[in-house]
Order: structure tokens, then C-alpha cells, then sequence
């Protein structure tokens, strides 16, 4: 049975993962690649590798697009807890015939209730020899929707801190079996609450992967979704609950932003949205009422409070940073409905939360977003933030075995603000004592001009994996990443991203969208 805590945590989108070059040789150990046998996984010794009850559902072989043929093998995981609910995560594992001894896992998005590789989004990953998985973080239903945790312990359990753990236990058991040889390394690969999975993950499970990349992590996330998302959506509602900041006003504030913290290179992105100072109030209409290229006196107040952190009525800090400039070509969807009615996507996110995963006990399907109280119920949230937060900086053990974590954020999010992660990234260096000293094991990219894990003028293309491999096996620290823009299937715009806190400035001579032509230079430190 598991324990009475009930760890919980928030957001995700599938990981953006982008692959390019060879997989590289199998281990120098003498012998051919393993050849998996489909048909070798043993349902008992599976369940005593997991600690659960685990049972293979089916093992097929399959192949991807580009022709790699590989082992397809489901699995289910029955999760217990103390009062006896019960939650069945759902796996998939993929092993190509020429498997590399190496583990890819992916995280998940939203509130999960699908396997982000059941079609295909895995394979590209596969074809370079890793064999990769994925789960459904043990419920059945789509990404916005958490009712499934309704009043259900173990649905909370799993969701907020074991799904991940539990696959990858079984995943690594499976590959054993079915290549009778062990995982050489084994990496994670995650985004938004993927990318809160990946902290989980190094905090919580640090025994279960060699690199971690963690993407615009929803860390804090029974503190982001009512006091980031949910207090945006509130403040920009007027006393008959409509929307004051619309689409065409985020459209003002684009090119106003624009105008001001564009920089050198006028190519539409912010490229640090923490070295440009602009106030909505330059574009305040005269007479204070609306019109096509200026904003009203209702719009201004409410850009305000998004580009500052969310503040309780005393003026206190709710949640560590507001939307960036450059963010709001993103506005749209993620924080403006597009309905008339009805909420926006963060808004609609945080509700969910509130309803079914916050609190001790839920309060249900008829709670509303207007019935919390920022001011008012914040410290509610604490005790189920023990559940689904990722936000302790503790890395000891994940440091001590050897782990190697990248963390990113888009600084153009819209959704989830980099600030918040730059400010865990600075309390982990804290406790390190030192930049270099936190370097060592763990770095953080801050890309220009792009949104929620993928999107935005900036480019937004990386290759996580191969840079966190480089790291991890061969000792590559990666001072830089390379970020590209992709249109059209040809890429537009490509960029060296620094480890924080350096910052690519273009030297002045050259075609801007080309990376040979930028260098690292001092960028700001923390969240201002």
C-alpha cells in the first residue's frame, strides 16, 4: 500500500523532443547490438522489479516510418493506496531491433490520460537507436480535464509524483527481458508538466536517470495554476466577468513591446525580456476608452499587473514573476479565452486544479475560479503542494550519482513564466553555494522569443537529448545549445543559447538568422 502522502503536480505538454545525428555505436563491450525478443517478458518477475502489480498487456513488433523495426510492448501498473483506490498506469515501450543500450522516457502534458508515443512521436527516436516510453500517468481521459482525481487517492498519487518513477522501473525490467542486457544510461525528456515530471524525477527518484532535461517545468504547480494562471484570468475580468485585455488589445501591446525592447536586430523577438523597461501606460488611449491602436484605462491596469507578479490585496508576492514582454503574440489561448463565454486556457487549467487537485478535500465539479480567494485561500494550497510540487532544491542524491540536468524556458511563455524558473535555478545555486559549483551537474537555457515549450518568433528547435548525452557520457558540459526556427521544413533562423546566465548578442557583421554570427556575453542575473 502506499503511504498517506499525496504528493500531487501540474501542467505538461508532450516533450518537444528534437533528435538529429547518428545514435552513435553501441557500447565497445565486444558483442552485437542485443536482438529483443518480443515474446521474453515474465509478468511475475516483472511485478517484483516494480513493486506493483504489473502485467505486460501485449508485445508486438512494429516499425517505423523510416523502416526500423522494432519490439512494441504494452504494460499496465496497478497502483494502491492507503484507502484502497486504486490507479492503473498504462505504458508503451518501444526496443529497436539494433537498440543502443540506452533509455529515452517522455514526459507528458496537461493533465496527461494518454500515452504521448501511442502514434508516432516517439519513432524518430527510435530510428537513432534508443528505445523510448511513455504512460498515460494512470488514468484514461484528455489533458484539460482532472476530474479523474476526484476524491481518488491514488489518482492524485500518481499523477503528482509516481507514474514516471513506476515506468521506468518497469521499462528498464522489460528491456532486460527482452535483451537480456542491462540499460546502459537512461535519460528523461519532458515539458511543462513533463518537465515538472523531470524535476520529480531528479528530487524525488534520483537512482532512475543518468540526464534529465527539464522544459518550462510547471515545478511549483498547485501554486502556479491558482495564483499564476487562475490569478490572471481574475484580474482580467471586469464586474460582470468580462474579459477587459482582449485579442486586439494584446495586439497593441505586441507592437508596443516591440517598438520599445526589440533591440539590435529587428527580427520580432524580445530577446531578454529582463533588460527592456516598458509601460503599457505609452499606449493608453486619450480619454481612456479604447480604440484599434491604443488601449483603455481597464487594459492598461491589467497589462500591468501581468507583466508584475501576481500580488495579494496587502501587495505580498503570490507567485515568483509575471508574463515577459515579448509574450504576447501568445496571449491568445493561453491566457485570453477565445469563447465568449468561457475561460482561457490557463484560467481553465486553474479551475481544474481547484476543483479536483488542490485541496485536502476537493471541493468538486461546482467550484468556480471566482470562489477562490487569492488573498484569502492561498495557504490552502500548501499542503497539497507536499503532493505535486517539484520546487525543493535538494539534488544531493541525483548530484552524488553522477546526474546531469538541463533545464529550459522559453522567454516568451505565455503560460508558464520563465521567471519562476530562473528564481528555483538561482535557489538551487544558492544552496551550492556557487554558479560554477552548481554547473557542474546542473544549467539553464533561456531561449529569446519562444512560447510554451515550442512556438513564438524565436528559435525553438534543440537538441535536448543529443546535448544531454554529450554531457552525460562523455563529460561535455554543453556551454551552448544550438536553437533553430524551422518553416516550412527549412530553417529560418538559427542561435547559439548560453548556459545562464550568458546570453547570445549578435557581433554586428553578417546575416542575423545565421548562429556563427552571435557570441556569448554577461546577461542579467535572477528575475530583474
Amino acid at each position: 500500500m502506499l503511504h498517506r502522502l499525496r504528493l500531487r503536480t501540474g501542467l505538461a505538454v508532450v516533450a518537444g523532443l528534437v533528435v538529429a545525428g547518428s545514435p552513435g555505436p553501441a557500447l565497445a563491450h565486444g558483442k552485437p547490438n542485443p536482438r529483443p525478443d518480443c515474446s521474453a517478458v515474465a509478468a511475475g518477475k516483472l511485478s517484483r522489479a516494480v513493486g506493483q502489480p504489473t502485467t505486460v498487456t501485449s508485445a508486438t513488433t512494429g516499425a517505423t516510418a523510416a523502416g526500423t523495426s522494432y519490439c512494441d510492448v504494452r504494460a499496465g501498473i496497478t497502483v494502491r493506496a492507503h484507502d484502497r483506490s486504486t490507479s492503473v498506469v498504462q505504458l508503451r515501450l518501444q526496443v529497436p531491433t539494433d537498440w543502443n543500450r540506452r533509455y529515452v522516457q517522455l514526459g507528458g502534458g496537461g493533465f496527461c490520460g494518454s500515452i504521448p508515443t501511442a502514434g508516432t512521436s516517439g519513432d524518430g527516436t527510435v530510428d537513432l537507436g534508443y528505445a523510448v516510453a511513455s504512460d498515460d500517468t494512470g488514468h484514461v481521459g484528455g489533458g484539460s480535464d482532472a476530474s479523474f482525481a476526484y476524491d481518488d487517492t491514488a489518482a492524485q498519487n500518481t499523477w503528482g509524483y509516481l507514474s514516471e518513477h513506476l515506468t521506468a522501473l518497469a521499462a528498464k525490467a522489460i528491456l532486460k527481458a527482452v535483451t537480456r542486457q542491462t540499460t546502459a544510461y537512461a535519460y528523461f525528456v519532458g515539458c511543462s508538466t513533463g518537465g515538472r515530471q523531470a524535476l520529480i524525477e531528479a528530487q524525488r527518484w534520483p537512482g532512475d536517470f543518468d540526464g534529465i532535461v527539464a522544459g518550462a517545468p510547471a515545478n511549483r504547480q498547485n501554486y502556479l495554476a491558482p495564483l499564476s494562471q487562475g490569478t490572471r484570468e481574475l484580474q482580467n475580468r471586469d464586474a460582470d466577468f468580462r474579459q477587459i485585455v482582449d485579442a486586439s488589445a494584446a495586439a497593441v501591446l505586441a507592437r508596443g513591446v516591440l517598438a520599445a525592447c526589440d533591440g539590435v536586430v529587428r527580427d520580432g523577438v524580445v530577446d531578454d525580456p529582463r533588460t527592456c523597461r516598458f509601460d503599457p501606460a505609452t499606449l493608453l488611449c486619450p480619454g481612456g476608452t479604447a480604440a484599434p491602436d491604443c488601449l483603455s484605462a481597464a487594459q492598461v491596469a491589467v497589462a500591468r499587473k501581468w507583466y508584475d507578479s501576481p500580488r495579494d490585496e496587502r501587495g505580498r508576492e503570490l507567485y515568483p514573476g509575471g508574463l515577459p514582454l515579448g509574450s504576447e503574440g501568445g496571449w491568445v489561448g493561453a491566457d485570453i479565452s477565445t469563447s465568449p463565454t468561457g475561460l482561457s486556457g490557463g484560467g481553465a487549467y486553474a479551475e481544474q486544479v481547484l476543483r479536483y487537485l488542490a485541496f485536502p478535500t476537493d471541493p468538486g465539479p461546482t467550484y468556480s475560479l471566482r470562489d477562490f480567494d487569492p488573498s484569502r485561500d492561498a495557504a490552502r494550497l500548501a499542503a497539497m503542494a507536499k503532493v505535486y510540487n517539484a520546487d525543493t532544491t535538494n539534488l544531493d542524491a541525483f548530484r552524488r550519482a553522477g546526474g546531469k540536468l538541463m533545464l529550459y524556458h522559453g522567454l516568451a511563455d505565455p503560460l508558464i513564466t520563465p521567471f519562476g524558473t530562473i528564481q528555483y535555478y538561482e535557489d538551487v545555486v544558492r544552496r551550492y553555494g556557487s554558479l560554477a559549483r552548481t554547473q557542474q551537474f546542473a544549467r539553464l537555457y533561456l531561449l529569446p522569443g519562444v512560447y510554451h515549450c515550442a512556438g513564438g518568433p524565436g528559435p525553438d528547435r534543440v537538441d535536448w537529448l543529443g546535448a544531454i548525452r554529450a554531457w552525460t557520457e562523455r563529460g561535455r558540459a554543453p556551454a551552448s545549445v544550438l536553437a533553430g526556427k524551422v518553416s516550412g521544413g527549412v530553417t529560418t533562423m538559427e542561435r547559439p543559447v548560453y548556459a545562464y546566465p550568458l546570453r547570445a548578442r549578435y557581433d554586428g557583421s553578417g546575416d542575423p538568422n545565421a548562429a556563427a554570427n552571435w557570441r556569448p556575453a554577461p546577461g542579467p542575473r535572477g528575475r530583474r
